[in-house]
């Protein structure tokens, strides 16, 4: 499972970050996330990444962060593996 954000879509409101610091601490605690997301406000771009303390929400039906995606940016994605050319592809988990 990787969870990815659609730029086109992403307009860095932080709810998946609040969510996912609450998931984590019972409390909303932007620094207690695993997800960082600033956006630059001269330029517009956004920067967005989860850390390696994302648990992908145990114990939940999908990750806090895709189901609360006002926008609809954040999906869960399969990832397999292709052993002829050893590249990767991702396609979208019709579970979420």
């Amino acid at each position: 499972m990787k969870i990815i954000r659609d730029t086109n879509l992403c307009y860095a409101c932080k709810t998946c970050q609040l969510i996912c610091s609450f998931h984590h601490t019972k409390t909303f605690w932007p620094d207690q996330s695993s997800i960082f997301l600033s956006r630059n406000p001269q330029n517009g771009v956004i920067k967005w990444c989860i850390d390696s303390t994302c648990d992908g929400c145990l114990n939940e039906v999908e990750p806090l962060c895709v189901k609360y995606c006002v926008y609809g940016a954040i999906k869960v994605v399969k990832e397999t593996v292709e052993n002829k050319e050893n590249q990767t592809t991702y396609e979208y988990s019709s579970k979420y």
